[in-house]
């Protein structure tokens, strides 16, 4: 059966002045229907590069991403986003920030009501449908902005190092919240992080990055059984994923930046 997501040759450079910045060298993997795959790599890899070529935001500088067997060649329409920062709009109530992707798709809200109200009460605001952002915790935010992007039914949801900014304990607590829910929706997740612990709970398959110019080290398969739960991070055979992982970013950490002459 066809990949849902495959990424054919990727690079990206990023022209500055004189001289160009190279972000992806050569990238290639595929992405199963239904699968969580995490993107592992050291800051600056091209990792959240690589999440805006698939989703159809920047192009590609050489090689092709097709969704679907189709070639991406702007914005995808059925899919999610969710970034570090919740980027709530505090005049808005939290329906109307869960609302945003509706109205952009010029749907009518209130066929969305329901949807919206669910999926609150799926992550535990259904008492905060009317109130204003600034009155939720960051956590909290976070999963409003994870309600926003699935009130349309998204069949590919992807995630920008979404719980980065939040203390360790509502880190967890929401990476066991977000595998409730892909298991409960079963769309296919593309999740970027560079927390090794948090790529081996999630994921079915872990890409490893190299440094930039990012490169695929490999493609982990994780096979832990499901459900996860913290409690399995404590032992050997989670530990010897994380170890192998850390390995493979350590021997790609002597690399340079590479930069290219115009």
């Amino acid at each position: 059966m066809a990949p849902l997501i495959a990424v054919e040759e990727v690079d990206k450079t990023f022209e500055s002045g004189a001289h160009g910045v190279r972000a992806l060298d050569r990238v290639s993997f595929d992405i199963e229907e239904g699968s969580f795959v995490s993107l592992v790599g050291p800051s600056g890899c091209g990792k959240s590069t690589l999440l805006k070529i698939i989703s159809g935001l920047i192009p590609a500088s050489r090689g092709a991403v097709r969704v679907g067997g189709r070639l991406v060649d702007g914005p995808l329409a059925n899919v999610g986003m969710v970034f570090q920062a919740p980027v709530l709009l505090k005049w808005r109530t939290v329906a109307e920030n869960v609302m945003l992707p509706v109205e952009f798709a010029g749907r009518n809200p209130r066929d969305y009501e329901d949807k919206a109200r669910s999926l609150l009460a799926l992550v535990g605001l259904e008492d905060f449908y009317d109130e204003a952002p600034y009155r939720l915790s960051g956590g909290m935010q976070q999963r409003v902005s994870l309600c926003r992007a699935l009130v349309t039914d998204p069949g590919i949801l992807l995630m920008d190092e979404p719980f980065g900014a939040l203390d360790a304990m509502t880190r967890e607590e929401l990476d066991l919240e977000l595998l409730r829910i892909w298991g409960e929706k079963k769309m296919t997740v593309v999740f970027v992080t560079h927390n090794i612990q948090e790529a081996v709970l999630l994921s079915d398959t872990v890409v490893v990055m190299s440094a930039r110019p990012g490169r695929v080290l490999e493609r982990l398969p994780i096979a832990l059984e499901r459900p996860r739960t913290i409690e399995m991070t404590s032992g050997a055979e989670f530990g010897r994923y994380g170890l192998v992982i850390r390995a493979m970013l350590g021997r790609s950490a002597a690399n340079p930046p590479v930069k290219l002459s115009a």
